[in-house]
């Protein structure tokens, strides 16, 4: 199968050969791989005839990208050659041509072990595995243990999947879903993808749900990967990769997607005619589930952490700094601690924080990292878990967890006290001995007299209201 389309200049060239122990129904891989810059007439190559090999089918994918405003492409062209028999072949040094540059490789060993067979309880042949152990396997891609995968699209020996890591997530747990049309080794059809660039973007725009949060894996070329699909090779493209985490319990609806690719057909004469080809993916959908009762339910993180923490120094003196550092990893996300409140023992100063998101295995892993200062106001040993510990569902156990500190500090010298220090009486009895009981008597004859010099003056008042009156009846 040969994908191909308008290729730019080139100002890279590199050759790579391929896995040097594989099986009789395996291919020989050569790749070519250029860089470009600017555009260009299709790259013109031709690869050498090996002994023992006969080739079968190019594959030839483009992927484009900018770079500092600047249009750059990568062009991947892959010779497939397949072994005549089993054995352990000498392939001299050849040279493949690309664009008139002959590109050199010296020569070396290829071993081709036997046909294996593949069922559900997997590789029966030891040596078989072990020369698999470089490629992924989609067993259960075919198997239908991944029911959006079961109905797939195989003609011209080929399929596009949209595929989903997990069918039933918690609220708030990732799951994956990737965007890749595989091609079978043994294709010998001649197609070539037509304007990804506008096609992938308005597919990716489509499927992309409301309620949920994405982190993207940002792929920005489709280059060419070699897995293995119930037993058979093929080159997977990878358009599109993204880890969703639900915001609610909504069923999210993944529709079918399509994609357009052209085919070049010889016709009578000799010449060539080209049709279009259309591959879709099944619709399907996630169903989250709801986190069990917790008090937290709603800010959580959900998945698999793990908590790491270094103090500067374990030993302190009240009044001076001491540096703890706290790192929190898993394959969650909205990973927040709470609230560190100053005390009678420690001042703390609000954190620097840092956070990293990095595609590893399929999956978005979150690094978030936290940088205290505390100030210990009073001597003694001093654990943190009293205030550095972090909630969240575990999806291993399906139950809430709790990371917390396991260091402590010893502190030494006099105690401190700040603005922020609060009071150490907690009861209304406390500070009862140090109260002056004659300083409450005189405070309470004072009150008397107070009161009775405030009762006099009302009275006069009283008098003068009543005094004014009469003296208004005499003289009428």
């Amino acid at each position: 199968m040969s994908f191909s389309t308008k290729a730019q200049q080139s100002s890279d060239v590199s050759l790579i050969i391929g896995e040097k122990n594989i099986f009789l129904e395996d291919p020989f891989v050569v790749t070519v791989v250029l860089k470009f810059l600017g555009e260009s007439p299709n790259p013109e190559y031709k690869f050498p005839e090996l002994p023992n090999f006969s080739k079968r089918g190019v594959s030839k994918s483009i992927a484009r990208s900018f770079v500092s405003g600047q249009p750059v492409a990568t062009c991947t062209i892959t010779q497939n050659y397949a072994a005549k028999k089993e054995g352990v072949f000498k392939i001299p040094a050849f040279r493949v041509n690309v664009n008139g540059t002959d590109l050199k490789q010296e020569a070396f060993v290829i071993k081709v072990n036997k046909p294996v067979t593949i069922d559900k309880k997997g590789i029966n042949n030891t040596e078989a595995a072990k020369a698999t152990d470089s490629q992924e396997d989609f067993t259960d891609f075919i198997e239908g243990n991944r029911p959006e995968l079961a109905n797939l699209n195989t003609k011209e020996d080929a399929f596009l999947s949209l595929s989903s890591s997990k069918s039933n997530p918690y609220v708030g747990e990732g799951f994956t879903v990737t965007l890749a049309f595989y091609v079978a080794d043994n294709n010998t059809a001649d197609i070539q993808f037509d304007h990804n660039e506008v096609q992938i973007p308005a597919i990716t725009k489509k499927i992309k749900p409301e309620n949920c949060w994405e982190e993207s894996f940002g792929i920005t070329e489709a280059q060419g990967v070699k897995v293995r699909i119930n037993g058979k090779s093929y080159t997977q493209y990878k358009f599109y990769q993204a880890t969703f985490y639900p915001l609610n319990n909504k069923s999210i609806v993944f529709p079918a997607v399509s994609l357009r690719l052209l085919k070049t057909i010889p016709d009578k004469n000799n010449g060539k005619k080209y049709s279009f080809v259309t591959f879709q993916t099944k619709p399907f959908t996630i169903k989250a589930k709801e986190l069990p009762p917790h008090p937290l339910k709603n800010e959580v993180s959900v998945g698999l952490f793990t908590w790491r923490e270094v103090l500067n120094r374990n030993k302190v003196s009240t009044g001076k700094s001491v540096e703890y550092s706290l790192q929190i990893m898993g394959d969650g996300y909205n990973v927040k601690l709470p609230e560190i409140k100053n005390d009678s023992i420690f001042d703390f100063f609000p954190p620097e924080v840092d956070a990293i998101n990095t595609p590893q295995n399929n999956k978005i892993i979150s690094t978030k990292s936290f940088t205290f200062q505390i100030i210990p106001k009073r001597a003694g040993n001093f654990a943190l878990d009293k205030y550095f510990q972090w909630v969240y569902f575990n999806t291993k156990t399906e139950k809430y967890d709790t990371l917390k500190s396991v260091l402590k500090i010893q502190v030494s010298g006099q105690s401190i006290q700040t603005t922020d220090t609060p009071l150490a009486q907690t009861s209304v009895y406390d500070g009862l001995e140090q109260t002056d009981s004659s300083e409450e008597a005189s405070n309470f004859k004072k009150l008397l007299k107070d009161e009775a010099n405030i009762l006099i003056v009302i009275m006069l008042i009283g008098i003068v209201y009543i005094l004014i009156p009469n003296r208004k009846n005499k003289s009428r």
